[in-house]
């Protein structure tokens, strides 16, 4: 060998990545991420694309818990198993706390600390080895980002948590059931645990996985994207910013609150890192989204427990 040449950027210059936002349209931009996912953007609306986006949202914002329900072959596992090494990705069966959390008998860290985003693919047929521990546990983590496990210490972590089911759809194309969460395990029918959930991506409102789908444009390298991502996470002012100008009515709840500033923040990483937002921008495209992936979970929990009231989230800014 003589010369040696990598095709992977030892180092990721982040401020050159959010500078270069600036030579892009909103759509471009838009388009550009989308290919970079390894879609075709022409072949989905506007709004469809904001749910595809949204599945990036766990990988660039920190403690983002997401569940995306859909039929088969909307492609829910595609971009966590192809785009960041930082994502870890179970499919189905049988979880121990161990694996997850912490293995007490050897000292080694769980998933959940090693990892960006730990994502539960067929979480249909998911279950739990010892399920009380391990979903105890897992409540709490997704409320406070801290875990411990037989009276050990406390443990933190940044990882996001998402979970892929599939649903079945009535002949129109939407839920059969309006009780979305009636076929999934038990776990997933407490409404103590969809409470912790951040938002619902509607993956019954994306069109199947077809040749015309995939992306053949100009895109970002997968492994030079996920690299962005993972360091988006670390990137201070955008939650700030999202706080400062986003107004949230409808809801004092807090976890609504937190976590459409948490969505909305995803959103504002990947469509303006450089934070140039006007405030129609800033609505119509981070926290009027966020806002209705949060929706979907008051309303579930309204029709499963009459102990939540039904009311409409809204948002605007100042």
């Amino acid at each position: 060998m003589v010369d040696f040449r990598p095709m992977q950027a030892a180092t990721i210059d982040l401020d050159l990545f959010c500078e270069q936002r600036q030579h892009f349209t909103l759509e471009e931009w838009r388009d550009l991420l989308i290919s970079s996912m390894g879609y075709n953007p022409i072949y989905y609306t506007p709004d469809q694309m904001m749910l595809l986006l949204a599945r990036l949202i766990p990988i660039v914002q920190e403690r983002v818990n997401l569940i995306e329900l859909a039929p088969k072959g909307t492609g829910k596992s595609f971009v966590y198993l192809n785009l960041s090494r930082y994502v870890r990705l179970i499919s189905g069966g049988k979880v121990t706390a161990a694996v997850l959390f912490h293995n007490n008998a050897t000292n080694q860290s769980g998933l959940l600390t090693r990892f960006d985003v730990v994502v539960f693919d067929e979480a249909q047929s998911l279950s739990f080895d010892n399920p009380n521990e391990v979903i105890g546990v897992l409540k709490d983590y997704l409320e406070s980002g801290s875990f411990s496990r037989g009276g050990k210490q406390q443990n933190a972590a940044t990882a996001g948590i998402v979970m892929l089911a599939n649903i079945p759809l009535a002949a129109d194309g939407n839920p059969r059931f309006e009780n979305l969460f009636l076929n999934l395990p038990e776990f997933l029918r407490e409404t103590a645990f969809i409470d912790r959930i951040h938002g619902i991506l509607p993956g019954w409102q994306l069109p199947r996985i077809e040749e015309g789908s995939i992306s053949t444009q100009i895109g970002f390298k997968a492994d030079f994207f996920g690299d962005v991502l993972h360091n988006l996470r670390h990137r201070a002012g955008y939650e700030d910013h999202i706080k400062a100008y986003g107004i949230i009515t409808g809801t004092n709840d807090v976890r609504d609150r937190n976590a459409i500033n948490r969505l909305a923040t995803g959103y504002l990483k990947l469509l303006f890192p450089d934070l140039k937002v006007s405030q129609d921008e800033l609505v119509n495209y981070c926290l009027r989204p966020a806002a209705s992936l949060r929706q979907l979970v008051r309303d579930q929990l309204t029709i499963m427990d009459p102990e939540y009231k039904p009311f409409l989230i809204d948002v605007t800014s100042i």
